[in-house]
């Protein structure tokens, strides 16, 4: 009887040791171990329950146009076109023009970009579902923008990182000539033709000389984003943040950012003493927006793909060198009917100053804290040297220097879950009243700015954070704050953010800010925003500046965590314990039978 009592006591232990040992494995499991068969390529698991995929996109091409045949009667010799045209003037009298013309463009592309895919997943069910379907290789970018509605659970974070580089060289040329002849064919001078002209062939009146144009332009483009997504209850969140290039301002008030200040023009156009429309043009004279950089060509530097560096971080960088460019007066765009010919007359002849600049350079690093995924970038701009000296420019002297971003934000309730949407950002006007304490590391209400897209002139940035948040909890912030090294002392300076009116970077006859995106009225909703990172200390000096993206899910990193390394360590203990004890009942059920 004893003998039987002790056998099942060890069939009992052994039963819960094995229990035990799939509690183990469902928690290693939970913890985002997986067999390489169930881990979706191109990911590979970096950290428990942060899945990383990327690729380095790169692509050229070029572009030929032979140009356009003549309405009229037209051949072709020798890649010239002979169009002939017939008019008559007013008395009577016709004429032949014959127009021999010549025109061709061509340009030649070509674009790289190094796309790093973040998938924070702590309980690995989205990449087990994932894993059920067909390849995706081809469609990393389909998984953030169209995830799988039934599949996320809501612990998931998807983070989006392009780095992009881009060049575009084209050259146009032209030539026309006119040459007019009577009905005899006897050649005429044009001009004294011209003004006796019908009304109906008045639109030859251009054809009197001979045109000529040779053009060559190029642009060299690059830049970063960060986007991130991640579900709430029935809604998905997008927050996506983008780099917009460098400026340059005159700190003249002393307040340390780029003052840009609009100012309302009424118009009357009939004159009946009531304004038709109103048109905001920028006040040059309170404004302070003096130069804005224009690359003209820079070269790939370091490129160096996801990895764990010595901090346990996932990293990654990229780099741009030997930039060549140009600061120029562009202006912010008055927005008004017609006001592409107020921009030409700013362009032309405008002042430009040449600089070359030795490197752009970008560390991302990503982790999770208690309450947040995180992209902290360190960013590096080196000096603005003249080009013929070497040396930074004097030219600077005197002025700061902005670094532009825009971030939209956008949320989309899921159709069949029946819900009364709700406005996911903070409009000009209104106090965010948020239900919950805000994450550790994040300021109280009492620090946020009002993000005032709509508003006429520059707004502060208490803090050096934008918080996007619903009614109910922050979603995302950018911490564009703090302060930055600069290079001519090695010296730590204050950054001071600022909030930029819209209409600093709308497209003519644009005048009011990106609300209520229209894709379905019903689901979707959404907003943009406008800000810069001012170093008023600069002079053309380098600048080292770290900005930090945060997004912060329902569920916390830190709970899902904890969980795991609690269901681990219980499972550890207990099998040890149960190990021991029936090492003993063993022992004594051999000693008993010898």
């Amino acid at each position: 009887m004893k003998s039987m009592l002790k056998q099942i006591t060890s069939l009992v232990l052994l039963s819960s040791i094995i229990v035990l040992g799939v509690g183990t494995n469902a928690a290693i499991a939970l913890d985002g171990t997986f067999s390489s068969a169930q881990i979706v390529s191109p990911f590979t698991e970096m950290q428990p329950g942060v899945y990383v995929a990327w690729e380095w996109w790169n692509e050229t091409g070029s572009d030929y146009y032979g140009g356009v045949e003549p309405v009229y009667f037209s051949n072709v010799t020798d890649d010239y076109y002979y169009g002939e045209y017939y008019v008559e003037d007013i008395f009577e009298n016709s004429y032949t023009i014959t127009e021999i013309s010549l025109s061709n463009w061509t340009s030649d592309w070509s674009f790289s970009n190094l796309l790093v895919v973040i998938l924070l997943d702590p309980d690995a069910s989205y990449m087990a579902w994932m894993s059920r379907q067909p390849a995706i290789e081809d469609d990393l970018w389909g998984i953030y923008w169209w995830p799988q509605e039934d599949a996320l659970t809501g612990d998931e974070v998807f983070i989006y990182s392009s780095f992009y580089y881009s060049e575009y060289n084209s050259s146009s040329y032209y030539y026309a000539e006119y040459i007019w002849e009577d009905d005899y064919g006897v050649p005429v001078d044009p001009n004294t033709v011209i003004p006796n002209l019908k009304p109906e062939y008045e639109w030859v009146s251009w054809m009197n000389e001979t045109y000529e144009y040779d053009y060559d332009w190029d642009y060299c483009g690059f830049g970063y984003d960060v986007n991130e997504m991640f579900r709430a209850d029935n809604t998905e969140h997008w927050m996506n943040h983008y780099f917009s290039g460098f400026s340059t301002f005159n700190d003249t008030n002393g307040n340390g950012r780029m003052d840009i200040k609009y100012m309302e023009v009424e118009h009357d156009f009939d004159e009946d003493g009531v304004t038709d429309w109103t048109s905001y043009e920028v006040n040059e004279t309170a404004s302070e927006f003096v130069y804005g950089f224009h690359t003209v060509n820079a070269e790939m530097g370091a490129i160096s793909t996801p990895h764990i560096n010595s901090d346990k971080q996932i990293e990654w960088s990229a780099e741009i060198v030997d930039i060549q460019g140009a600061l120029m007066k562009y202006p912010p765009y008055d927005i008004w009917f017609g006001g592409v010919g107020y921009f030409d007359d700013y362009i032309i002849e405008q002042k430009t100053i040449p600089v070359v600049v030795d490197s752009f350079e970008l560390t991302f690093r990503f982790e999770t804290t208690n309450d947040a995924a995180v992209v902290k970038i360190d960013q590096y701009i080196s000096d603005f040297n003249d080009p013929v000296t070497g040396e930074v420019s004097t030219e600077l002297e005197g002025l700061g220097l902005t670094i532009n971003y825009w971030s939209s934000f956008t949320s989309y309730v899921i159709p069949e879950v029946p819900v009364e949407p709700t406005d996911p950002v903070t409009y000009p006007g209104e106090d965010p009243v948020p239900t919950e304490t805000p994450p550790e590391g994040v300021a109280q209400d009492d620090d946020w700015a009002l993000l005032q897209t709509d508003s006429l002139e520059t707004s502060d940035v208490p803090g050096g954070s934008l918080r996007f948040s619903d009614e109910t909890r922050t979603r995302s912030t950018v911490d564009f704050g703090g302060t930055y090294v600069w290079g001519w002392d090695g010296q730590t300076y204050d950054v001071v953010p600022a909030i930029m009116p819209y209409y600093f970077y709308a497209v003519p006859m644009l005048a009011e800010s990106t609300t209520d995106l229209a894709y379905a009225e019903c689901c979707w909703w959404g907003d943009t925003y406008y800000y810069s990172s001012c170093y008023a200390q600069w002079d053309g000096y380098s600048i080292t500046h770290d900005p930090i993206f945060s997004v912060f899910p329902t569920t916390a990193p830190s709970s899902a965590s904890a969980f795991i390394s609690g269901l681990i360590w219980s499972s550890a203990v207990v099998g040890v314990f149960g190990v021991v004890a029936l090492s003993v009942v063993c022992v004594r059920i051999n000693s008993e039978r010898k």
